[in-house]
């Protein structure tokens, strides 16, 4: 039943996203239709701040079209889909936010310091590219982690008594959906990408919630972007294509320090990881 919220309100949200795109195609003046074919089209199109925007909305549209599907799916209170405790729990999402900026900003800074193509050369309309990665790519990390590693990922788990299995199952499927979600992609970016999800599922399970996810899905894209902005690399961040298996194997060692230090900082909180929804009337719980 929540199939039938999640996939027509996707398809709805892509076709007004195509549409806003073309209109928006329409509207700037530093575009024209005959300069957007091939790859210099692309890159010209993608490093515009209004398609970073758009596309940012639609993504954090997940939020919710995620709740929506929990309450209207499953007959329960849409809260439910952020944790074990029905809520977000906002002290150890701060404190998974900064730990996730010390990780990222270390790894990205690293990651362009050794790069020889690295150069200032900032975005056209920079500044406002750069207000928009601030202000909604929390939102758009938070929409992709409710569909995915939330929605998705409890819809799948249900099916199976066992909740290991389930957790097992949720988070290889969610992790390839994910993955496959980001469009054309060569083998080593789809493992990029599915190594992520796998990443984020586990911190799911071990924390009993979906704040870690965000929080490490919000402060990898930010600490990616603010450079990639000002470098002029947007369309190529966007749109990668593929990967090396250096970068993969680099992303993955760095996700799982993370997950051991974010693991170890909701113990030491004392986060409740699992919990007995409680009964009621359909809609009440």
């Amino acid at each position: 039943m929540s199939t039938a919220v999640v996939l027509p309100g996707i398809v709805g949200g892509l076709a007004f996203t195509a549409i806003v795109i073309a209109v928006g195609i329409f509207l700037d003046p530093g575009l024209s239709v005959a300069d957007l074919t091939g790859n210099a089209g692309t890159t010209a199109l993608l490093s515009t701040w209004w398609v970073f925007l758009v596309n940012n909305l639609f993504l954090a549209f997940g939020i919710p079209l995620a709740m929506l599907a929990v309450w209207a799916g499953h007959a329960w209170r849409p809260r439910w889909v952020l944790s074990v405790v029905g809520a977000v729990r906002w002290r150890y999402l701060g404190e998974a936010a900064l730990v996730s900026l010390v990780f990222f900003g270390l790894a990205t800074g690293i990651a362009f310091a050794v790069d020889p193509a690295t150069a200032w050369a900032p975005e056209r309309d920079a500044a406002i590219i750069l207000v928009a990665v601030l202000l909604t790519t929390p939102f758009q990390a938070a929409g992709e982690e409710l569909i995915f590693r939330g929605w998705l990922s409890q819809a799948l788990g249900s099916w199976f008594a066992g909740a290991m299995v389930g957790a097992v199952v949720a988070g290889a499927v969610s992790a390839s959906l994910f993955a496959l979600a980001h469009g054309s992609q060569g083998p080593w970016l789809f493992a990029d990408r599915f190594a992520f999800g796998v990443i984020a599922s586990i911190l799911a399970w071990r924390t009993g919630g979906l704040e870690a996810g965000i929080a490490a899905h919000a402060l990898n894209n930010m600490v990616i972007f603010v450079p990639v902005v000002l470098t002029g690399q947007l369309a190529g961040a966007l749109d990668p294509g593929d990967a090396t298996w250096v970068q993969v194997a680099s992303d993955v060692v760095v996700l799982a320090l993370l997950v051991v230090v974010l693991d170890a900082l909701a113990k030491r909180r004392g986060l409740v990881r699992t919990t007995t929804l409680p009964a009621g009337p359909v809609g009440r719980r």
